[in-house]
């Protein structure tokens, strides 16, 4: 089974950074959302930092993480308060396997929102990359209790049964939440839960 890593990456509203960027003023009190779940903090950013900023997230979601994490760690060393940063920081981070940054940052993230699904599953990815199941089970836990209809965070908790604590009948029931959920066809997934409830019914 091909093994899916399956991280909530930025959606920028384009329009919304256009508009900011063509205004006169120098700093803005919104920024650019990575996810739709991650509710934003009024903080001013420089324009330039702003422009910075959505080529970080054009660098992270084009694969460019190693470029992205140090433009994103800038960004925020100028601006502790601005929430999307460190979420991104984290990803870029976690991506390159620079784990202890990616803890950091995502834990300075967490301090700006605590209540966050996404930042729970990201919280999750990090302890499951750094051994920390037990703590990866409980992130991926408070993300479900916050939003329990992603299947993201199904997958991965999927994943930590099956791949970590090798436990495929808990595993499965997520496996299905995350078909169920996820919008579209993954003949994949559908594949391996096949292959997972034979291998129950020989066990």
């Amino acid at each position: 089974m091909k093994v899916l890593l399956t991280l909530y990456f930025p959606r920028l509203i384009l329009l919304l950074a256009i508009s900011i960027l063509l205004s006169a003023c120098a700093t803005v009190s919104k920024s650019p959302s990575p996810t739709s779940q991650i509710i934003k903090k009024s903080v001013s950013i420089s324009e330039k930092d702003l422009l910075d900023y959505v080529q970080a997230v054009a660098d992270l979601e084009k694969g460019n993480a190693k470029v992205a994490a140090i433009s994103l760690g800038k960004i925020a060393e100028k601006n502790p308060g601005y929430l999307d940063v460190w979420v991104n920081l984290a990803i870029a981070n976690y991506t390159v396997k620079n784990i202890a940054d990616a803890q950091r940052s995502i834990e300075h993230a967490d301090k700006l929102q605590p209540a966050s699904a996404d930042i729970n599953n990201i919280k999750g990815l990090i302890c499951v990359e750094s051994g920390q199941y037990k703590n990866a089970e409980k992130n991926y836990l408070n993300a479900l209790k916050l939003d329990a209809k992603n299947p993201n965070i199904h997958y991965n908790m999927a994943l930590l049964y099956d791949l970590y604590y090798q436990n495929i009948a808990k595993a499965i029931p997520y496996y299905e939440s995350y078909l169920l959920l996820a919008g579209q066809k993954d003949e994949e997934t559908e594949a391996w839960v096949q292959e997972l409830k034979q291998t129950l019914k020989r066990e």
